[in-house]
């Protein structure tokens, strides 16, 4: 029996005509379409949904959208997941919305998805289309679903991974790269006001770089975080070169005590977290500072440096030789938030991970790690940190999650892109040098994890508390060690497993996010 869908869109600012909703934008011909312009492209390309697949598959940006028809949905993210969407289908009803919480007061008993649960323990974001909710499913990055009352099916529109490429590729033509689509996001820009988080990295250096040589005059750069942080200094000295103001924020009690207690951050938990991941608190307060001081309005338009990992920030020199083992470990042990889950938990974890990402001899090991790290780590982790700025409604735009950007760096061979070997170096020759801002060159190269690092770790797992205290440093240049200490003590130090690296304070947020997901937000 055919069944109206209900769609409820209510987080975002969406356009419709009652068929068809859109948010975000993308890139046409060079230009930047979203609104009215975006719901027209969509619309004269909506006579089937193998028309609307190939047409996704030609957009670039930061988008999603719905498109309601008799008895089924069509609905889609881009490959940057920006804007989540999610939906619940039974015999009896089709329901889209980018607010979960929507969808959970449709269901008579929902409850927590046990594999997710585990997943998210580790990684902060739920795996595949599954919530954290047992019949709330999520779309994916860079797909196209048709949702119908029996399932869903569709199709990945876009392929951060191509063929393993040989051939070297020279500095030059990465440079005209990042100039060419860099120039689009200028001519969109104009005299819009740009906030740029600088940090002593080289992604936001390069972007800090490239406003200048556009010409953009409206830039404050700002960094934030502990007083006397790592990243601070070279921030302050590249704006200072460039000619930028910069603004300090830095985070001590002041600024912080007291947070949990606000409903303002209850409703950005809400917000950010989604059921399906872990709401970062890394901005959360910078953005607050920045807000009440006047120093960003809604028409500033943000430029993070996400997601300069397609350039091989996260490959070390072992991967190009290492099977599935060497990759899947690292993902385990670096790249998880430590949460000390229970040896049959995990291994259901590695498991899930080398089916949906190690299967098949298309590509090499190291390139199956880069697709887990797009989709698990990159967009629902990284991106969705940009919902702190969704939050107070800020534009947020990625020209390093471009897709022209991660094409060319499809091209790049293993031997240049481990380490960041080729981008580094590139952006030295290239824009740092000739900007003078070659300062603080950090390492080339990405080492493997040798015989005597396997067995440091390995002791270092055993020991006690203190000395794993004396070992990492627990001060933080985010400050989270004092954000999270507040967040336990809130619900009960009770609740909480130690992660078995004693700093590694996302495994706090995320074990307080499923205690709120849980018990505090009913």
């Amino acid at each position: 029996m055919d069944m109206t869908p209900k769609i409820s869109l209510v987080k975002y600012n969406w356009v419709s005509d009652g068929i068809i909703s859109v948010t975000g934008y993308t890139w046409l011909g060079g230009e930047y379409v979203s609104g009215e312009a975006f719901l027209k492209l969509l619309a004269q390309n909506s006579g089937s949904f193998g028309d609307m697949a190939k047409l996704a598959g030609r957009l670039n940006g930061q988008f999603s959208f719905t498109i309601k028809k008799q008895s089924e949905v069509w609905a889609a993210c881009s490959h940057t997941w920006s804007y989540p969407l999610f939906y619940h289908h039974s015999k009896n009803e089709i329901f889209v919305s980018d607010d979960p919480e929507v969808l959970i007061k449709e269901l008579p008993s929902p409850g927590i998805d046990t594999f997710s649960k585990k997943y998210f323990l580790l990684f902060g974001v739920t795996p595949q289309n599954n919530t954290l909710i047992q019949q709330v499913c999520q779309i994916m990055p860079r797909e196209i679903l048709r949702i119908k009352a029996s399932g869903a099916e569709g199709a990945l529109f876009f392929n951060p991974v191509g063929r393993t490429p040989s051939l070297e590729v020279g500095g030059e033509k990465f440079h005209q790269c990042v100039r060419a689509l860099f120039e689009r996001y200028f001519n969109y820009l104009k005299n819009k006001h740009v906030l740029l988080p600088l940090t002593s990295g080289y992604d936001s250096r390069m972007l800090a770089c490239l406003l200048k040589e556009f010409g953009h005059k409206n830039v404050l750069c700002a960094t934030w975080g502990r007083k006397g942080n790592a990243e601070l200094a070279i921030a302050k000295k590249t704006a200072n070169q460039l000619g930028y103001p910069h603004v300090s924020v830095e985070y001590n009690t002041g600024l912080v005590s007291g947070f949990i207690k606000e409903g303002q951050f209850f409703d950005y938990v809400k917000y950010a977290g989604h059921c399906s991941s872990m709401p970062f608190l890394q901005d959360y307060f910078a953005i607050d500072y920045l807000k009440k001081k006047q120093l960003v309005t809604e028409s500033t338009v943000v430029m993070p440096g996400h997601s300069g990992f397609f350039a091989g920030s996260h490959l070390d020199a072992k991967m190009g030789t290492a099977g599935n083992s060497y990759p899947l470990s690292k993902i385990i042990n670096k790249y998880s938030s430590s949460y000390p889950l229970k040896p049959k938990d995990r291994k259901e974890v590695e498991r899930h991970i080398l089916d949906h990402f190690f299967a098949g001899n298309d590509t090499c090991p190291w390139q199956k790690f880069e697709k887990w790290d797009f989709q698990d780590r990159q967009c629902k982790f990284i991106s969705n940190s940009n919902h702190a700025w969704f939050f107070v409604g800020l534009e947020v735009l990625m020209p390093l999650f471009d897709k022209d950007f991660v094409n060319f760096f499809k091209q790049v061979p293993f031997g240049q892109k481990h380490g960041k070997i080729f981008y580094n170096t590139t952006q030295e020759n290239k824009i740092f040098i000739p900007h003078k801002v070659n300062f603080s060159i950090r390492d080339k190269v990405q080492k493997p994890q040798g015989n005597f690092d396997f067995l440091k770790n390995l002791v270092l797992k055993s020991s006690p508390a203190f000395v794993k205290n004396f070992y990492y440093q627990m001060d933080d240049d985010i400050y989270y060690r004092e954000i999270t200490r507040e967040l336990r003590n809130a619900t009960g130090t009770s609740h909480y497993k130690k992660p078995v690296r004693p700093n590694s304070y996302n495994c706090y947020i995320i074990q307080w996010y499923l205690h709120y997901l849980c018990t505090m937000r009913k």
